[in-house]
């Protein structure tokens, strides 16, 4: 029916012809082109959430660097203090610093720290170190449990996988240019919701 009636728009916009083939072409045509719009549709509704995202479970659930990590709360002005406990991180900040006043010399607004730069990555003994505080885990935790909450989750307290899976899917949604605030919010409902992240909060099983 949705057929017929889009074809008969589409007849409206024929000139007016006596020439038999000319409307048989006219007609095929339009089939065409109606298949070709259902065969898009039958496409994008089997797409998944992920498949909007061009990500797997493993991109969601597989923990990223700790710089990544920090950074990402830095930018919500959640800091982790005991990082500067960490005689390795320190020295990087101290490095960067250095790095920062021989370029832009005591210009405090041209200034960067350590975790507003883009490509900054812990080495992977420094990012096991990170991971190990405490501090780390909670502050990415509570987080996590309010972002969750903010969209409808009435469950426990998250595990450490689960608020990982949740920075994943924030920080895969930043990437999109087009992204609208209703959809970002769908596809955390949608995460909240999978299986895998349900399977996150015991994953010895």
């Amino acid at each position: 029916m949705h057929d017929q009636e889009s074809l008969a728009k589409l007849q409206q916009s024929w000139p007016e012809t006596t020439d038999y083939l000319r409307r048989v072409g006219q007609v095929n045509n339009d089939l065409a082109v109606l298949r070709e719009i259902s065969q898009r549709d039958e496409y994008e509704a089997s797409l998944t959430w992920l498949d909007h995202l061009a990500v797997g479970v493993e991109d969601l659930t597989s923990r990223p660097n700790a710089a990544i990590v920090m950074r990402f709360l830095f930018a919500r002005q959640i800091v982790i203090r005991s990082a500067a406990e960490v005689p390795e991180y320190r020295e990087l900040q101290e490095a960067f610093d250095q790095e920062q006043t021989e370029e832009y010399g005591e210009d405090s607004s041209s200034r960067e720290h350590l975790l507003e730069s883009p490509t900054s990555t812990f080495w992977e003994s420094l990012d096991q170190k990170m991971w190990s505080l405490h501090e780390l885990h909670v502050k990415l935790a509570l987080w996590a449990l309010e972002t969750a909450t903010s969209h409808g989750y009435e469950g426990p307290s998250l595990t450490l996988t689960q608020a990982v899976i949740l920075l994943n899917v924030c920080r895969f949604l930043e990437q999109e240019p087009e992204q609208s605030p209703g959809w970002a919010a769908e596809c955390l409902r949608s995460a909240l919701s999978s299986d895998f992240f349900e399977k996150a909060a015991n994953p010895t099983t």
